[in-house]
């Protein structure tokens, strides 16, 4: 009995030895990181002083506990590492070293102010609005560059000019050029020169004049010699699309020229970054052969066979000769002063105005006229205008030019078409075994027609052996 006493005696005193032990290195880590190992510590005294579980840590509730974080929204996006980091910088940073307003220094400068509207208009001017003043000036200026005659003396009047050309292609070459204004350019050249520009209406009238030829050799009486040659518009002009960039282009382009002698340039396009692409534009002088090609759709050069689409011309851009702005007219405009299309001051009377010659657009900033047409806002502009003007060219349909010529339509002439079959019932199983069960009963009725018209066949033919046999026993 003594002895058992002794055992759980020494034994009480060993695990208190123990517990001591632990409890004094517990208090050394402590004190090595306080703000790590304090609540562990905490917890294995607790949990060996006491047999029972220990109880679960509540949540903390403090923000400079290690590992303390606040979860809002599990399901919101990751941010980028780098500006979580950063923004835990930022907050550590406030919290030690708080920062403190300036009233007085919070007040904006004026220049300030002033580049911040800047950039606020030009930023706005990205949300073009296609104005209809913008799609009528578009499609109402003269399609066709002018045809211009240079006259060194004397007065011929716009209407001899007019006049004399109409009659002698008439006459002369049986063609009739269709001419929409004729009128004397606003030039002024010394030594009594003056200019008269001819405008046509249609890609023939354009290309029957591209021979000088064709002209008469006087009018009113004076000679008279052509400045220069129009540009080749957009209606004469085709694509042609997947020309290799690795080929040796001057040779496209002489067998083009040996094939067609009516084509006057071939270009490689090129993108915005100015790099050339897979497309050349060609540049004709007779609209027959464009209409050739363009009915073809394909042409061959070199043994290789290219398509063809046809070029659409670029939307002439509005612009505001007062403020530079895009989509509206002069008489339209709302702004008091007028703008300088070259250094974008504005000013009260641009006659008054002396200009830097700095160029400034008021459209992106950039180093050029604010009417010029290589700036990326206008182009933007023109872009948008140019899908406008396709989209309302492919809602007017036919029907739409038949009603403005003043014909009735009568919907009860053309009844509607009778209505689609569903197409879910294709899909039901069930419904397409009823189908195959429906084509197999017709087939089934078919054969006993037949069936029951050769068995009418056989009655028929026994009612006559009958009739026949009776006939032979009376005789």
């Amino acid at each position: 009995m003594k002895t058992s006493l002794i055992v759980e005696f020494v034994t009480l005193l060993t695990i208190k030895d123990a517990r001591m032990t632990i409890v004094d290195e517990l208090v050394s880590l402590t004190e090595r990181s306080p703000g790590r190992r304090l609540w562990s510590a905490y917890t294995l005294v607790t949990a060996f002083n006491s047999p029972l579980s220990s109880v679960r840590r509540p949540f903390s509730t403090d923000e400079s506990d290690d590992g303390y974080c606040i979860v809002k929204n599990k399901k919101k996006q990751k941010q980028n590492t780098r500006d979580e980091s950063q923004a835990l910088n930022a907050g550590e940073a406030s919290r030690v070293n708080p920062t403190t307003i300036n009233i007085v220094d919070s007040n904006p400068d004026h220049n300030q102010i002033h580049a911040v509207n800047d950039n606020q208009h030009r930023l706005s001017l990205n949300n073009f609005v296609i104005t209809n003043e913008s799609t009528r000036f578009a499609q109402t200026r003269y399609p066709f560059p002018p045809l211009v005659l240079r006259f060194s003396s004397g007065k011929v009047t716009v209407n001899q000019i007019k006049e004399s050309l109409l009659d002698h292609c008439k006459k002369n070459h049986q063609f009739d050029v269709q001419v929409i204004n004729c009128r004397l350019s606003s030039h002024i050249f010394s030594d009594n020169e003056y200019d008269i520009l001819i405008y046509v209406k249609d890609a023939a009238s354009f290309s029957f004049l591209l021979d000088e030829a064709h002209w008469p050799s006087v009018i009113g009486n004076k000679k008279y010699f052509f400045p220069s040659t129009p540009a080749i518009p957009p209606q004469l002009c085709l694509l042609i699309k997947n020309v290799d960039l690795h080929i040796d282009f001057y040779e496209f382009c002489t067998d083009i020229r040996t094939n067609y002698s009516h084509i006057k340039n071939i270009i490689r396009m090129k993108n915005k970054f100015q790099n050339d692409i897979k497309m050349v534009k060609v540049e004709l002088t007779s609209s027959s052969v464009r209409d050739e090609l363009l009915n073809k759709k394909r042409i061959i050069v070199n043994y290789i066979t290219y398509d063809i689409i046809e070029y659409l011309a670029p939307a002439n851009v509005l612009i505001c000769s007062k403020c530079m702005a895009l989509g509206h007219f002069k008489k339209q405009c709302t702004q008091i002063k007028e703008t300088c299309r070259t250094c974008g001051d504005q000013v009260e009377d641009m006659k008054n105005h002396r200009c830097s010659n700095v160029e400034k657009c008021v459209h992106c900033g950039r180093n050029h006229k604010s009417s010029s047409l290589k700036c990326p806002v206008v182009k933007s502009f023109r872009a948008e205008l140019t899908r406008k003007i396709l989209q309302i060219d492919k809602q007017s349909s036919p029907d739409s030019r038949l009603l403005n010529k003043n014909v009735i339509f009568n919907s009860t002439n053309f009844p509607p078409p009778p209505a689609p079959k569903s197409s879910t019932l294709l899909l039901n199983p069930m419904m397409v075994k009823l189908d195959e069960l429906i084509n197999k009963l017709s087939k089934v009725k078919d054969r006993l027609d037949k069936f029951e018209a050769k068995h009418d066949k056989f009655e028929q033919f026994i009612f006559d052996k009958n009739r026949n046999d009776e006939t032979i026993i009376q005789i």
